[in-house]
């Protein structure tokens, strides 16, 4: 009886917290709402592209006209993916342009893009960091 209770305890107490990344994930969409960020329907890309992560589900891309920041349908894990599988091929009906609702990134589907100012960009990429969170990189000051 007492062995059940205990581990009840831990269970209730384990489910009862959010995970890190679903934090991060929502902290993304306040900022979206509490910034009333526009969203427009697509990228036009002015060099190869890449992105800037920031969680399973939003990453920064730089554009012609600044930064954007795009949504996945999903948790997208192939963002930090160093290895290539074969449904990361992206879809894309113009390799100079990202559209949401139709092309992808690293095989994960783009739901929603939003335009960036450049401090807006920068606030988003230190979004929910606590002093003495970041990460210790030799060589990197």
């Amino acid at each position: 009886m007492k062995k059940s209770v205990i581990l009840l305890a831990i269970l209730v107490v384990g489910c009862s917290s959010t995970p890190q990344g679903s934090r991060e994930i929502e902290a993304v969409h306040d900022f979206v709402a509490a910034a009333q960020l526009e969203e427009v329907a697509e990228i036009r890309l002015w060099r190869q592209m890449s992105y800037t992560f920031l969680n399973v589900r939003f990453v920064t891309i730089p554009g012609r006209r600044g930064d954007y920041l795009v949504e996945f349908q999903r948790d997208c894990r192939a963002l930090t993916s160093i290895e290539v599988m074969p449904d990361m091929v992206d879809v894309r009906q113009n390799r100079n342009v990202l559209h949401a609702k139709f092309d992808t990134i690293r095989g994960c589907k783009i739901s929603r893009i939003f335009e960036l100012t450049d401090a807006q960009s920068t606030e988003l990429k230190v979004l929910g960091d606590a002093p003495g969170d970041e990460i210790y990189l030799p060589g990197k000051r």
